[in-house]
């Protein structure tokens, strides 16, 4: 299979493997010269974007297995923080942590780092055994709480400001397709303003960016969450609305209902508040609701099979956050 991107143009050097090998050989012991001691192996492509490969060696002291990603520009900041969180406490021997940075490469806009063993959260959450479920819960949120607490100040800033600026972008693109979503994302937006203006101001803190249960993967009692290409500092309730809200639609496309892992993500959101941080109880339905809107907006881009029912039922949800005990009139949830 071949993959012509005219907005990557290194990654046909990247899925070349002689060519990738003289890359590496300033960063793994690689045998002599030749392709058969690496392998590379797409994993995702996003067009324009990025493509995530598996990049497999053999090397002079043993067998070794890489992520790469591939960007379309530079991206060495990715690299910086991942060696920043590494000296923070995140090692490879540490419970909770994340993938160990190997290298980047500029010339190819390339990404590398340890490939980790295990499997998605997501698996645990949709398990029958309820122990499961809550054993996922908590790991999660301790690896979020470690992360909150020791992670140093990095990465651009957003500011409550820039996220009303953002939150009017996607009301407005939901909006522009006419009923039913114009009027529930007209009237989520307003509540959202008007929750704005007398949301508890708290401190910002380094935060992943998209942390989602598809985002950590769990192994022998370690939590380790991946892709960090959405980092910043913001709020850091954003991260525990984010979390919660990828639980319920997680549900509402497995289970059927938004409802069905409700339990989980309330032992999530305990396990963060207990830990004492920031006040997070009083910002959270603002962001839940605000992430409501915003993948609102990513099923109306995106027009998946099923796509106008999650929608409106996400709007549904959103609204709900924002005004508890008030009646929200569909049937997709």
């Amino acid at each position: 299979m071949t993959f012509d991107d005219p907005a990557l143009p290194t990654l046909s050097a990247v899925l070349n493997p002689v060519e990738l090998g003289e890359h590496l050989r300033e960063f793994l012991p690689l045998p002599a010269k030749g392709s058969n001691h690496l392998q590379v192996r797409v994993l995702r492509h996003h067009p324009g974007k990025r493509c995530v490969v598996e990049v497999t060696s053999r090397t002079t002291e043993g067998p070794r297995a890489l992520i790469g990603k591939v960007y379309a520009k530079d991206r060495s900041d990715v690299y910086r923080l991942m060696e920043e969180l590494r000296r923070a406490g995140f090692g490879p021997n540490d419970q909770y942590t994340i993938p160990q940075p190997v290298a980047y490469l500029p010339t190819l806009h390339l990404l590398l780092q340890e490939k980790v063993e295990g499997r998605a959260a997501t698996g645990p959450f949709l398990s029958s055994n309820a122990a499961e479920r809550t054993a996922a819960a908590v790991l999660c949120a301790r690896w979020l709480i470690k992360f909150h607490a020791t992670a140093p100040p990095i990465g651009p800033r957003f500011p409550l400001s820039d996220h009303l600026l953002t939150l009017e972008q996607w009301f407005r693109r939901v909006a522009a397709l006419g009923e039913p979503f114009a009027g529930k994302a007209g009237e989520l937006f307003k509540g959202l303003e008007a929750a704005a203006s007398v949301l508890p101001r708290g401190e910002l803190r380094t935060i992943h960016g998209d942390y989602a249960h598809h985002q950590v993967v769990l192994a022998r009692g370690r939590a380790v969450a991946v892709d960090w290409d959405d980092y910043g500092r913001a709020d850091p309730c954003h991260e525990v609305a984010r979390f919660t809200v990828g639980l319920q639609r997680l549900a509402q496309r497995r289970r059927g209902s938004m409802r069905a892992l409700d339990g989980p993500a309330e032992v999530f959101v305990e396990t963060y508040v207990a830990a004492g941080l920031s006040d997070v109880r009083a910002r959270l339905a603002f962001q839940r609701a605000a992430i409501c809107l915003e993948h609102a907006k990513h099923d109306v881009h995106k027009r998946a099979p099923g796509w106008p029912e999650r929608a409106e039922a996400t709007l549904d949800e959103g609204l709900r956050v924002l005004n508890p005990g008030v009646e929200v009139n569909s049937a997709r949830a």
